[in-house]
């Protein structure tokens, strides 16, 4: 009901009036040029270990509340896994104070909105509410945080809409298992093996208890972050979060599972499946760092370089140059604990995914062996200059850069600091980081083909 991909989309109109703001004149000014303004972070730490941000923004009449859980499918088990997600549901199906869609009733009759969204790390409940609904608001997160009423009937309503969800989103579009497979097969041990989303087998097999105690393990103070940003005065604000979220009780923090680290991979690994599909598809996976270690940044660099935009390396090669995919994209999945930089694409009718991958195989060597130019580099440095003006352009994508960089980077300055480390970036980094981590003992592949294409299994190979 209030699942959300959270990705920043803002109108082009927007986009190319702030193109316009920052690089007046004739000419692109060169990115290390552009300063982005400070933002001024008051903290807070209360007693029972809940952290809270608070930003002031006077530019509208409105506010942004996040709350941050440091828990996502990352914190999940073997045979518990989709818990996470689950209770982006569930905590707005009612409380022992309120009925379900109560709460979200107090947002909407504000005028104001609200939405949630799960990932590997973390879980975000967000509201965007005139700034004089603070306390409400805040009342309102303080009461589901520790008084969620978890019973049979709501579970297993949710349940039957978690189940609706996946197939929408996985088990009915045409290539929606692939990445699926690329992650189970590409990690051993690592809880990023299995997606958000998790199993309906897994659903189907758990009991209210486990699902009370992943509550009381996770949703609590101390592994919860509060993101303000908006018109408040923060000495204010200050007090109506300690007034409500003061007195929450803490959980059960200390049963949280230990998280096992993944082995480095030692061989590649080839997976061929067939699928109900009319095009031949692969997905190459790569491991790689954290996100927010120094060898993330290039890298980040790299996949602008690599697949930004329909002028980008691979986008040319295999749709324009070599005219033998429908559909080519890479992306870097950055997270809290290594993951996977991938490269995904449609083939032509009359092309297999080997001949793709050999294409893109070209495309990765060149990174290695050529260093990019300045102006390549410049280009996608600007590329990432616009994703971080773009995320200071309404309280809410303030809020949630500002609570990324808390909760998953460690480091709320981060929203000032971290793009100077993005324009630090050479040439040879992005090299360097290709060499290192574009290689075939480090790659996974999955190889899609249709159903009636006898080359392939019809389940994954071994590796």
């Amino acid at each position: 009901m209030k699942d959300v991909i959270p990705f920043r989309r803002f109108a082009a109109l927007l986009l190319i009036w702030t193109a316009w703001a920052l690089f007046p004149g004739p000419g692109w000014a060169a990115p290390s040029s552009v300063k982005l303004p400070h933002t001024e972070i008051h903290k807070i730490e209360l007693e029972n270990g809940l952290h809270a941000l608070i930003v002031e923004a006077h530019e509208a009449p409105v506010i942004d509340v996040q709350v941050w859980y440091h828990v996502g499918s990352k914190n999940e088990v073997t045979g518990r896994t989709g818990f996470a997600h689950f209770f982006e549901h569930l905590m707005f199906d009612g409380t022992k104070n309120l009925a379900s869609n109560e709460f979200s009733d107090y947002i909407v009759r504000s005028g104001g909105t609200d939405n949630a969204y799960t990932t590997e790390d973390t879980t975000v409940f967000w509201e965007t509410v005139p700034s004089n609904m603070l306390p409400v608001v805040l009342w309102l997160e303080a009461d589901r945080m520790r008084n969620l009423d978890i019973n049979q009937k709501v579970f297993d309503n949710e349940r039957q809409v978690v189940e609706e969800e996946r197939r929408l989103r996985f088990d009915n579009p045409p290539y929606g298992t692939v990445v699926e497979t690329l992650y189970d097969n590409a990690y051993t041990v690592h809880p990023y093996r299995h997606m958000i989303i998790g199993s309906m087998e897994d659903l189907n097999h758990a009991s209210i208890q486990d699902i009370q105690n992943f509550y009381d393990t996770y949703y609590e103070p101390s592994n919860a972050t509060l993101v303000i940003v908006g018109d408040v005065e923060w000495r204010e604000a200050e007090a109506e979060v300690r007034k409500y979220m003061g007195p929450v009780k803490e959980g059960n923090p200390a049963q949280q599972a230990p998280i096992p680290q993944e082995p480095e991979q030692q061989t590649e690994r080839v997976v061929k499946v067939n699928l109900g599909v009319t095009l031949p598809a692969f997905v190459e996976g790569f491991h790689m760092p954290a996100d927010g270690t120094p060898d993330a940044y290039p890298l980040r660099l790299a996949s602008k370089i690599l697949s930004d935009d329909e002028s980008s390396r691979i986008y040319t090669r295999l749709i324009y140059d070599k005219q033998i995919a429908v559909e080519a994209d890479s992306s870097g999945n950055f997270t809290e604990d290594p993951n996977l930089f991938f490269v995904f694409a449609v083939m032509n009718n009359g092309y297999t995914p080997t001949e793709g991958e050999t294409q893109v195989d070209a495309e990765l060597k060149r990174l290695k062996t050529d260093l990019i130019s300045e102006a390549e580099l410049d280009k996608a440095k600007n590329q990432i200059l616009r994703d971080f003006i773009l995320s200071r352009q309404t309280s809410q994508s303030r809020a949630e850069e500002l609570g990324y960089d808390a909760v998953v980077l460690k480091d709320p300055e981060l929203v000032d600091t971290e793009l100077k480390r993005f324009m630090d970036v050479a040439p040879e980094d992005i090299q360097r980081v290709a060499r290192k981590y574009f290689i075939q003992n480090n790659e996974t592949v999955v190889e899609v083909y249709p159903k009636k294409d006898a080359g392939a299994k019809s389940a994954a190979s071994g590796f």
